[in-house]
């Protein structure tokens, strides 16, 4: 299926799933957390700013049947980045990319985008500090790990959040952000950087179109002081990155911003891959995996094991590049691991064949084959193949 149609599909499903519902905001939340049954769709009565807005927030697909806490991406301009924000994510947790995450969408009301980003966007903090988020932490399991999102004015707001409410989020990413960068609003920078020297981790990604083409919205020379001051300014805890995307013009580049900002951001969670043995050696062999992975455990609350598909990878790593010694060190500790692994016995099989221990091959390959039969796994084709190939080249002595 064309992935363009399988997203839309996917996204469809998941909307037409829920039904909205509406939920007031007092100044006391409820301690019991609500149960979501079906709906997406929330609208909160705030007193910052004077009248009910909607929310719509998205579970990850693990909510219900676990007792996990999740991150928090938040999109600002959520009329226009929730779908491709649902696209983004489920893609990026899919494939390992980044955790399981919540997503809250604040859509704007009509005539309410520039009142609340720019002209009076002390309210519109007011709102997302002290009735939004507490609204989220108090009947969602979170994490704390909090990521901004926005485009535009909103990809100033973000900045500007940044700048002055550096402790509401973990991550910000700001695409295409609309800034000034007259003489007061650099000496704000340089204060803010200057102040962060030690404190909490905070990750920032800004991305940008074509200069020519990201027209009259921006201006791209603020955006090249800004960057000049972090390059000169930004202490050790603030890492960040920016991207230009020349072929991308103002209206299109948040969509890519969007998934690699979200990709870089959670860089510490994707699994480690590496070139060879001596990059392994160099990242700090197993002791540095096992490691990495401790670590992992504690921010996202994933196993402490390194996982098996790793260490499998990390063994045909070695092997295409003759590590053979290194291969069946690290192939014999994944079937101790992980002795129902038929992926570690098709390796071990595949590295006793380029070091022509055929009988060895061949008991590896069966072993493989019988655990994925007893694992119903969709792949038994292929482990029969290795099985007749093993076979075959012992027949010919």
């Amino acid at each position: 299926m064309n992935i363009h149609k399988y997203l839309k599909l996917v996204i469809f499903i998941f909307i037409s799933t829920f039904s909205g519902f509406v939920l007031s905001f007092n100044e006391t939340l409820p301690k019991t957390p609500i149960s979501l049954m079906q709906g997406n769709n929330y609208k909160l009565q705030s007193k910052a700013l004077g009248e009910e807005r909607n929310i719509s927030i998205r579970l990850p697909q693990s909510y219900q049947g676990s007792k996990k806490d999740y991150p928090v991406l938040y999109l600002t301009d959520g009329e226009n980045h929730f779908s491709h924000g649902v696209s983004a994510v489920s893609v990026l947790e899919e494939h390992m990319m980044m955790p399981e995450s919540i997503i809250v969408a604040i859509p704007n009301l009509e005539n309410t985008r520039l009142r609340d980003l720019v002209y009076e966007s002390d309210n519109f903090i007011n709102f997302i500090e002290n009735e939004l988020k507490p609204f989220i932490n108090s009947n969602f399991r979170t994490t704390g790990t909090d990521i901004l999102f926005g485009h535009s004015s909103a990809g100033g707001f973000t900045l500007n959040m940044l700048r002055n409410q550096t402790e509401l989020f973990d991550g910000y990413i700001s695409a295409s952000p609309s800034i000034s960068m007259k003489k007061e609003r650099v000496q704000q920078y340089k204060d803010f950087l200057k102040s962060q020297h030690g404190k909490a981790s905070i990750s920032l990604y800004i991305a940008m179109g074509g200069k020519a083409d990201e027209g009259v919205a921006i201006n791209p020379d603020n955006i090249e002081k800004l960057l000049k001051l972090l390059e000169n300014n930004a202490p050790d805890n603030i890492a960040w990155n920016y991207d230009h995307h020349p072929e991308q013009n103002h209206m299109t580049s948040p969509y890519i911003a969007l998934f690699r900002g979200l990709s870089w951001i959670f860089k510490d969670y994707q699994s480690p891959t590496f070139l060879g043995f001596q990059d392994f050696e160099a990242f700090g062999g197993v002791a540095g995996l096992k490691a990495y992975f401790e670590e992992r455990h504690q921010n996202y609350q994933t196993p402490k094991e390194v996982p098996e598909d790793v260490l499998v990878g990390l063994g045909f790593t070695f092997i295409n590049e003759n590590s053979y010694v290194q291969a069946l060190k690290i192939l014999n500790n994944t079937v101790e691991l992980y002795p129902a692994s038929y992926g570690a016995y098709n390796a071990l099989g595949t590295l006793h064949m380029k070091t022509e221990q055929l009988s060895k091959a061949l008991r590896s390959f069966e072993n493989a084959l019988n655990l994925a039969e007893e694992n119903s796994s969709p792949h038994l084709s292929y482990f029969r193949k290795q099985v007749e190939r093993a076979k075959n080249q012992l027949a010919k002595g």
